[in-house]
């Protein structure tokens, strides 16, 4: 079965950039290596999973919320040997495996206690359980510092145990023995050293005869001789034999310990696959985090709505080079699945195919697209495209030969399931020729429903989008005073390829120009003056459309940012109302305070004054109560009033409160209302309403 989308058609979008930057935000090498073989996912299911689990895990990094690290070291390696029957694994091994474990336990634990949030990313963890085992046994044995802890067995502790003191005691001999030879002159600046594990004076080679010991080894001069003192032969024999005796009781427990975790070595390739699907998602996730890119809403039925979508590569280019990309929109579906796009050469036709291109092919590769939420996108069973010169010297072919072997390959393939991206297509030739050719080419692909972009510099293949179903034609912008593109596509009309305007503005001469405008048919230079004129008038509308709408959007905000500072402004005067109205009153609280303190000292009958202190206490309490009950009968009243004048309006039936009379609305003035009683006329407060229904 042939691929969705061939080598050399990847190679034309630059698909290999995409692949590196991915590649980048891997961790483990085999992510890399992975990201480096990107290709198109065959099974729909498979992909719609892959991309939902790329979705999940940039919406949790671009919301900035906790995943777990995915840091850890290749351990196939140790998973492999532990597996093999009679085998040892080192203490650093045993360490990389512990590391990986935790890693993969809490990767397991977090899917499974976010399987809501994340449903996608949680199966990859459906048939998979944590496992503490291997880590404790780990731990009881190996320290942080990759060795064999003193306590792994009772052997090992008093084998240590000796082998320290022996040290201590040699040591101890060592040193005192060297300074008595270095109080004698017998040794060099660097008095001691090491050989094969024994420590050594360096002995000058004129006192060599001065000091018993067994020789190791001579400088290059010969000048210094190093000694390993007789004293102390012994009791390094000692040491020597109690750390064979060590490494051979570290093995036995490293060899214990590898038999112990054998039973798990399946399930630790478990661990080390679903270890290494998240590194590779994750660095999906990074990249899609870097384009701002995301999942658009995928349909069955053949569609292409992109919303403000981004070339991936030159959006991360012009990032850097901090340039604005301009964003492209475009709309394919049933009833128009092919566009014909026209203009001046360097107007962004090709990118414009290669966007689309590389954003279709991104997705089917399980990979977010740097496009607006919005957009629809759907799965095309093959994805055909011919960009720019395929021209085989090898094959001694010409431009239009290729061209038109490459033409054949795509007709025998296409449907309505088939997107072809075709630039300049029909050039290469007599261009009456090759626009008849493009011509029939166009009509067999609206006739087979193929979903496609066309780039075409052809009068008759512009003509001839306008009188086809399906077809629609549109053009890039291009503004004539500066003679730049303006890279914006604009769909409903073609467009004027310029030849004429660009070279005199470039200092074409005039005549010359003229002369080849008598030489062209007068059909194709009126055709191609009203284009220009169209596309002019066209680029004039665009700006001042988005001229309008900038400064209704600065009116929104502008009415907004008024808004919220009246609001403000009117809640700054309440809250300096009821401060003012709360000093006022602790005021008059504190001048009658101090009234009742002059009282108490003056009077007799202090009751008296008792008594008047609980009466303004009293009083005092009554008055806030009798507030606060106005308080919520003033919002009360305030709530009815924005619930029921809503719903008043002129000739509505309407009752005062606790009456049974009905009168009729005439007047709506704020918060009162004129109603008429029969003859009677009445203006009445809105909250004493009620309206009267039926």
């Amino acid at each position: 079965m042939s691929p969705i989308i061939d080598q050399e058609a990847l190679s034309l979008l630059d698909f290999h950039k995409i692949k590196n930057e991915v590649g980048v935000f891997a961790y483990s090498k085999e992510a890399k290596q992975r990201a480096l073989h990107i290709s198109t996912i065959e099974n729909k299911d498979e992909l719609i999973t892959e991309l939902n689990r790329v979705a999940e895990l940039n919406n949790i990094l671009v919301s900035n919320n906790f995943f777990p690290t995915l840091e850890f070291d290749d351990f196939k390696k140790e998973i492999t040997l532990l597996s093999l029957e009679g085998s040892m694994l080192t203490e650093e091994q045993f360490f990389t495996i512990k590391q990986s474990t935790e890693i993969a336990n809490t990767l397991i634990r977090f899917l499974k206690t976010h399987k809501n949030a994340i449903p996608n990313l949680s199966e990859l963890v459906i048939n998979l359980e944590d496992n503490k085992i291997i880590t404790r046994e780990i731990d009881a044995i190996i320290d942080f510092d990759m060795k064999v802890k003193d306590n792994a067995s009772k052997e090992l502790l008093k084998i240590r145990k000796d082998l320290s003191e022996k040290r201590k005691e040699s040591d101890a001999k060592f040193n005192r023995y060297a300074n008595e030879l270095k109080k004698l002159g017998f040794l060099r600046e660097n008095e001691e050293s090491y050989f094969n594990g024994r420590r050594t004076l360096a002995v000058l080679a004129e006192n060599k005869s001065e000091v018993s010991g067994f020789v190791h080894s001579k400088s290059e001069s010969g000048k210094t001789i190093f000694i390993e003192p007789s004293a102390l032969v012994n009791i390094n024999n000692d040491v020597a034999e109690l750390e064979i005796d060590e490494r051979r009781e570290i093995n036995k427990i490293l060899r214990e310990l590898t038999n112990a975790l054998r039973p798990y070595s399946s399930q630790l390739t478990q661990f080390y696959y679903l270890l290494i699907e998240t590194d590779f998602i994750k660095a999906k996730a990074l990249y899609a985090k870097k384009i701002n890119a995301c999942l658009p809403t995928l349909v069955e039925q053949p569609e292409l709505k992109l919303e403000k979508a981004f070339h991936p590569i030159l959006f991360t280019q012009n990032k850097d080079l901090k340039k604005t990309t301009i964003p492209l929109t475009i709309h394919l579906h049933k009833e128009q699945h092919l566009l014909v796009i026209s203009g001046p050469n360097a107007g962004g036709k090709s990118v414009t195919l290669k966007t689309i291109g590389l954003l279709q092919t991104m997705l089917q590769c399980g990979l977010l697209v740097s496009v607006a939420p919005n957009s629809i996108m759907s799965i095309f069973n093959k994805i055909l495209i011919d960009i720019g010169d395929t021209q085989s010297i090898e094959h001694e072919l010409s431009t239009y030969s290729a061209r038109l072997k490459k033409m054949i390959s795509i007709l025998e393939t296409v449907s309505n399931k088939t997107l072809v991206l075709m630039d300049e297509f029909g050039s290469g030739t007599d261009p009456e020729l090759g626009g008849a050719m493009a011509e029939v080419v166009l009509e067999e692909l609206v006739n087979s429903k193929t979903f496609g972009i066309i780039t075409t510099h052809y009068s008759n293949v512009k003509l001839l989008a306008n009188k086809l179903d399906g077809v629609k034609n549109g053009s890039m912008l291009f503004d004539l005073d500066t003679l730049n593109p303006k890279y914006i596509l604009s769909v409903g009309e073609p467009g004027s390829s310029y030849t004429f305007e660009v070279a005199e503005r470039v200092g074409f001469p005039i005549d010359l120009i003229n002369r080849a405008k008598l030489k062209t048919d007068s059909s194709k230079v009126d055709l191609n003056e009203m284009l220009a004129e169209i596309q002019q008038q066209k680029t004039v509308l665009h700006e001042a459309i988005e001229k309008t709408e900038h400064e209704g959007f600065l009116r929104k905000i502008s009415k907004e940012k008024y808004e919220v500072l009246s609001a403000n402004y009117q809640d700054k005067i309440e809250r300096e109302r009821d401060r003012k109205i709360e000093l006022a009153r602790l005021a008059d609280f504190g001048q009658k305070y101090l009234r009742l303190m002059e009282d108490w000292n003056k009077s007799e009958n202090r009751k008296l004054v008792i008594k008047r202190f609980i009466d303004g206490i009293t009083a005092e309490t009554n008055k806030r109560k009798d507030l606060e009950k106005q308080k919520k009968l003033d919002k009360f009243s305030e709530k009815k009033v924005a619930r029921i004048k809503p719903l008043l309006q002129i000739g509505t039936k309407v009752r005062i409160l606790n009456s049974s009379e009905i009168g009729v609305v005439n007047e709506i003035i704020d918060e009162k209302v004129k109603i008429t009683f029969g003859i009677i006329k009445m203006t009445v407060n809105i909250h004493n309403l009620e309206i009267v229904k039926g």
